[in-house]
């Protein structure tokens, strides 16, 4: 008779979890949502007679940094296509508009052809590339922010606003340019940045969407395994005991003989009451933001200069208070092939209102928060899984995407496997 596992959540962490496990355990699966996946998130559209998808979380990955991902898909069968990865911003303070698309697109307003001030701004791109990669194996004991870096370089503010943070901001789902991406590790950025290929102008990281959607793989997992799956049956406490856990929901309570806690670190925070004082003062450090998506077809959260369209396009204004906030808008057309004649677009959290008429959609989601200090501590999160039959898997682990929640879970399947 096989040993119970209870899994609490279905994102990337749960289901990476249960697929390994689904032939050692009996695994329970619990979601406090109506759907599987987390952030995977894929909705069925209809435009004259035909259905196509479009993805509101996790969209794109590489063949270079997300390994295990690939491998799983590779596994199931899930089939994927090229896409496009480009980049833009559009400055509401100063107007200006650029992207990544090619000269047309730098160069989408004209006038920017005889500025000093924006050729000097270009130019420090490369700049930037070779100082991150002569400073790339210094980072393991760097605490500096983005902006203090920067600072300390001698690269000008125009490039902190209107290419690094607006690019970190974009990448790691912050709201605010100030508080957040000014404010986020370099010891974070440098190495993300070399290992995704965005520390060079050529050539170009290959990047992927996922064929039919990206619950594609969420469907074939859970087709692979006999699971009990619980949907809406939100956990609401975590209790370990000598010879057991007890999970807690609104329906009831369920025993098992170990438990993965796949959900986010707060949420895990609140789930285990009991958590020992080292362990939870630990797991507090990482924090996640709430995020508003919304799908919808308004252009107006788009550069108003098409040429300066990409297909992550981001915002930036300063509020009458003096913060400056930030939205990323994805152009899922060129992202996944959309089968639609509409331009559909996925805003996270617009400054801008999204003509009510046009919206599809609206999503909560929440992203790691990485800071300098939390960051420092990562080395210790494998601390979480010692002398336990609760687990701890996440994004938060390590650089807050996809293939990090499938390469925490498999740690905790490593831990797991031989206790079945």
């Amino acid at each position: 008779m096989k040993k119970r596992l209870a899994i609490i959540g279905s994102g990337i962490s749960a289901m990476g979890s249960a697929y390994h496990l689904r032939d050692d355990f009996d695994v329970t699966l619990f979601e406090k949502n109506d759907y599987l996946g987390g952030h995977t998130h894929t909705h069925r559209l209809r435009e004259n007679g035909h259905e196509f998808t479009v993805d509101t979380g996790f969209i794109v990955f590489n063949r270079n940094t997300y390994p295990n991902l690939v491998r799983l898909f590779k596994e199931l069968g899930v089939r994927k296509q090229k896409c496009e990865m480009t980049f833009s911003v559009w400055n509401h303070d100063t107007g200006l508009q650029y992207s990544s698309t090619g000269p047309s697109g730098l160069f989408a307003q004209r006038k920017r052809l005889v500025s000093a001030r924006y050729w000097r701004f270009l130019l420090e791109i490369p700049k930037f590339y070779r100082m991150a990669l002569a400073d790339r194996d210094k980072m393991s004991d760097n605490r500096e922010t983005i902006a203090e870096y920067c600072r300390r370089k001698g690269l000008s503010e125009d490039l902190l606003q209107n290419y690094l943070a607006p690019l970190s901001a974009a990448v790691w789902s912050t709201g605010q340019v100030n508080a957040d991406a000014y404010d986020f590790p370099i010891a974070i950025i440098i190495p993300f940045f070399f290992n995704h290929g965005m520390l060079k102008l050529w050539p170009p990281v290959q990047w992927y969407s996922v064929v039919g959607g990206s619950d594609t793989y969420t469907r074939r997992i859970i087709e692979t395994g006999d699971f009990d799956i619980r949907l809406h049956e939100p956990v609401v406490r975590v209790v370990e005991s000598a010879d057991g856990v007890t999970v807690e929901t609104p329906k009831g309570s369920y025993d098992f003989d170990y438990a993965v806690l796949a959900s986010h670190s707060d949420e895990s925070l609140r789930l285990v009451p009991d958590l020992a004082p080292g362990k939870r003062e630990l797991l507090g450090q990482f924090g996640y933001t709430p995020n508003t998506a919304i799908l919808h077809t308004d252009s107006s959260v788009m550069p108003p200069n098409r040429k300066a369209w990409a297909a992550w396009n981001q915002g930036i204004k300063t509020l009458s208070d003096s913060r400056k906030v930030t939205s990323t808008t994805y152009w899922m057309n060129p992202l996944q092939h959309t089968d639609s004649r509409k331009d559909h677009f996925v805003s996270i959290n617009p400054f801008t209102p999204v003509d009510p008429d046009k919206v599809i959609k609206e999503i909560q989601y929440s992203h790691p928060h990485f800071t300098v200090e939390n960051f420092s501590r990562q080395p210790e999160l494998h601390s979480l899984n010692e002398d336990t039959r609760i687990f701890f898997a996440g994004a938060y682990f390590r650089w807050g995407f996809h293939e990090d929640g499938l390469c925490s879970a498999l740690k905790v399947v490593e831990r797991l496997k031989p206790l079945a």
